[in-house]
């Protein structure tokens, strides 16, 4: 406070708590370029982007990319519009009541702003990704960054086990309307959902080595769909087998029981508060634990399916999933976390800060 006079401070205090007030302040996401491939991550950040655009505030994306594709192709128009900058070529004016939301992938980003004037925020999805890319001589906390919002109470439990100082809220994602069941019968398809290909491989050949009697039945690798295209084939198949070892949260795990298929999955590593029901799996999904188990559920349950014997109870609790995370909810919690706890948090300190102000415990350049 030193290098500024008392009236030079108290202008800047009074016209942050007027851009908050009057919702002028702007609100960025720092966002990664994955270049027209769809990804629930990136998803995440969008949705909560455009429900606060919607709810009349100043959003803006910012990313560092030379050639720029964005989400337009896979998400559509209405996310695409969002204003977007790059930072190392256009000049964006960021203020002390302006919001940065850094995902906890830019561990760089984070050390590159840690003298902006405005609120910064991580955002954690994946706590194993900060973990990858964070100095060891730095943290969040160390940064300047005291808020984050996680997407699973589980992440937001990581995150204060090693910062307990942080602040954190929980915003979930919502699943896409566009994943939905399919208007008629499903075909006997089996999608396979794995970033890996060695697993569509080791799935596929086996299976027909072993099951000669099921050559007829269709397997369908799909990686590399836009996000509507992969909602057609994932209705369309009565089987999916979905595998991600590493998933915090299983984005398309979600995406697969919303559309009404059959989902056969490999236990992840650390499974996602979701998928339990207590202490148990939930089982709604048909659970394996390795590839050799794998290939005798599928065979069973291609053999069920054929003769009408899945039970109806397995499709109707898949429906619960989409209620725990709809559009509605989240929008709910993004009302919590973004409106009522960081923008009113952030313009009760500015009052606090104006009262110290003009009580003179700070001290000032002289005028």
């Amino acid at each position: 406070m030193a290098e500024m006079t008392k009236n030079e401070m108290l202008k800047i205090v009074e016209e942050s708590i007027s851009k908050l007030k009057e919702k002028t302040f702007k609100v960025f996401f720092f966002v990664l370029d994955t270049k027209g491939n769809p990804t629930s991550a990136l998803e995440y950040i969008y949705q909560t982007a455009y429900v606060l655009k919607n709810r009349g505030y100043d959003v803006a994306m910012l990313h560092q990319e030379k050639e720029f594709v964005g989400v337009g192709g896979w998400l559509g128009e209405e996310y695409a519009s969002l204003p977007h900058y790059n930072v190392e070529t256009e000049n964006v004016e960021i203020t002390p009541s302006d919001f940065l939301f850094i995902p906890e992938i830019f561990a760089n980003v984070m050390i590159q702003t840690r003298k902006l004037p405005c609120k910064r925020v991580m955002i954690v999805q994946n706590f194993n990704n900060l973990c990858e890319f964070m100095p060891p001589t730095q943290t969040p906390l160390t940064l300047g960054i005291t808020n984050t919002i996680a997407t699973t109470d589980y992440q937001a439990e990581k995150v204060k086990e090693f910062f307990p100082e942080m602040r954190c809220n929980v915003v979930s994602p919502s699943i896409s309307k566009v994943f939905r069941p399919i208007d008629g019968p499903q075909k006997l398809i089996v999608n396979i959902v794995s970033k890996n290909q060695t697993y569509v491989n080791q799935i596929i050949k086996p299976f027909y080595w072993k099951n000669e009697v099921y050559k007829w039945v269709s397997f369908r690798d799909l990686r590399g769909l836009s996000q509507d295209l992969f909602a057609e084939a994932l209705r369309e198949a009565a089987i999916t087998i979905w595998i991600d070892d590493d998933t915090t949260f299983g984005y398309t795990l979600l995406d697969a029981l919303s559309c009404g298929t059959l989902v056969l999955a490999k236990v992840p590593n650390n499974p996602s508060d979701w998928m339990k029901k207590g202490d148990e799996l939930n089982e709604s999904i048909l659970w394996f634990d390795e590839l050799e188990d794998l290939l005798k559920l599928l065979s069973s349950v291609i053999r069920s399916w054929t003769l009408d014997l899945i039970p109806d109870s397995i499709y109707e609790s898949q429906k619960e999933f989409y209620a725990m995370f709809n559009s509605e909810k989240q929008s709910n919690e993004i009302q919590d976390a973004y409106i009522d706890g960081l923008f009113k948090k952030r313009l009760k300190e500015f009052e606090e800060i104006k009262s110290d102000v003009e009580n003179n415990k700070f001290k000032f350049k002289e005028e």
